[in-house]
């Protein structure tokens, strides 16, 4: 998500050092050299509106949208009365409106931005900035509780992605979890535990044909923020259980498990891996809250597994439904520990050096 813009009005050094900085990913960095150029743009140039875009677009990403609503602003009120009058209307709408709604989250700055994002939908063009737009927009829906808004800006984000053909990339993988789960808040249709566990499924896949460390890390948080919702929504059933197949031990059948793909144990191949499992680990309570209260929960890390059977420095892969429960877990990680299950033992199995343990809260503990 770089930016480039092509001024021949500005000074050449002022937009190279703009480009580097965000090429390096210093966009506060960018941010400075913007506020330094945008006085001397000539706003009769063919490139004006490109440049207020970029400004805009660079500034969100620098989490200043203070900076970003300066210049799409300029966009949204002079954009069409510009000699070369802006583009692409509806992406500036987009922005302003996102950046608005970050300024100062609200109710009617959400109902704005969803405005926007259904008027850039009816538009022809790509662009980077409205399926951004609409993960933001996704998530203070979430937050304030507004589940169809919430369902509407994640089918946004879907949308904007695929005319990107953006199709197996992870935030096209969240945008479609984070449908499943609003319209499972929307409606309690049992349907989103199947189509989290589709997810969780392609995600699988898709690690197992990505051979980059950080490309993986990043699918593995939307496979297991996917089981974890589909597990907490299955663990707040109740009776209803029997009106679905519980998929968890299914979704691994025919595929590499998932913690030797992303953190396969050392030593010979041939050799299975050692089943690590939970010796002891203390209670937490179940945090209630009540918005959520007909769903269970789970909490997924990745921990070091030390010789002195204790597993450490946790990393934190996932959660659901809220981030109470991580809380709650890491109330208790000292006293985590591990076993060995089976009658396997080194040598005979290779004993991993991390292990992925999912820690689920039965509903009404």
């Amino acid at each position: 998500m770089l930016a480039t813009v092509l001024a021949a009005p500005i000074a050449q050094a002022d937009i190279r050092s703009f480009n580097a900085a965000v090429q390096a990913g210093d966009y506060r960095g960018a941010m400075v050299v913007a506020g330094q150029t945008w006085p001397t743009v000539d706003l009769a140039s063919p490139s004006a509106a490109l440049v207020a875009r970029e400004f805009a677009w660079v500034a969100m990403l620098a989490g200043e949208p203070a900076s970003a609503l300066m210049y799409s602003r300029f966009l949204v009120e002079q954009g069409n009365a510009l000699p070369h009058p802006d583009p692409a209307p509806a992406v500036s709408r987009v922005l302003h409106d996102w950046a608005t709604l970050e300024a100062a989250a609200s109710p009617q700055a959400r109902a704005k931005l969803i405005q926007s994002l259904y008027t850039r939908a009816t538009t022809p063009g790509r662009d980077l900035i409205s399926p951004r737009a609409a993960q933001a927009l996704f998530a203070e829906s979430w937050a304030a509780g507004d589940w169809s808004q919430a369902e509407s800006a994640a089918m946004y984000a879907i949308r904007f992605l695929d005319d990107l053909e953006a199709g197996r990339i992870a935030a096209r993988f969240e945008a479609r979890r984070g449908a499943a789960m609003a319209r499972f808040m929307r409606t309690k249709s049992i349907e989103a535990y199947n189509a989290l566990y589709d997810i969780a499924g392609e995600v699988h896949d898709q690690i197992a044909a990505t051979s980059d460390g950080e490309g993986r890390v990043r699918l593995a948080t939307e496979y297991y923020a996917a089981t974890s919702w589909a597990d907490a929504i299955y663990g707040g059933l109740g009776s209803r259980q029997r009106e679905l197949a519980d998929r968890r031990a299914s979704i691994s059948t025919g595929r590499a498990p998932m913690n030797e793909l992303l953190y396969p144990a050392p030593g010979d191949a041939s050799l299975p891996r050692c089943r690590i499992a939970l010796a002891r680990a203390d209670s937490p309570g179940f945090p209630f809250i009540p918005k959520f209260k007909d769903l269970a929960g789970s909490v997924t890390y990745a921990a070091e597994v030390a010789q002195n059977g204790v597993l450490q420095n946790p990393r934190l892969m996932a959660w659901a439904p809220h981030s109470d429960f991580v809380r709650a877990t890491e109330a208790v990680q000292s006293s985590w520990r591990w076993r060995i299950e089976g009658t396997l033992q080194p040598p005979a199995c290779r004993l991993p050096k991390v292990h992925i343990v999912t820690f689920e809260y039965a509903l009404g503990r």
